[in-house]
């Protein structure tokens, strides 16, 4: 979840999970495709975790599976590290 008094929130750039929304796939299918636990996706989701932190093959496979979906990467989300 997103921390909307952080300085640096855009309310015009998409959450992580309206991109997982989005790319319409579950906590678990996101959670696999991004080599996490499901409990990882669900906690951040519901703010249990400020931001993601994802390696660069996870970055990568996230971009790649915006591209797939016809998401520009202009939507790569704020609340990842």
């Amino acid at each position: 979840m997103v921390n909307n008094q952080d300085s640096n929130f855009n309310p015009n750039v998409p959450t992580l999970k309206q991109v997982r929304d989005r790319l319409g796939m579950t906590q678990e299918e996101f959670a696999d495709a991004l080599s996490l636990s499901r409990y990882t996706v669900m906690r951040y989701e519901s703010g249990k975790h400020q931001k993601l932190q994802l390696s660069l093959a996870q970055v990568r496979k996230l971009v790649e599976l915006m591209e797939q979906a016809g998401l520009p990467i202009k939507e790569l989300p704020e609340d990842i590290e």
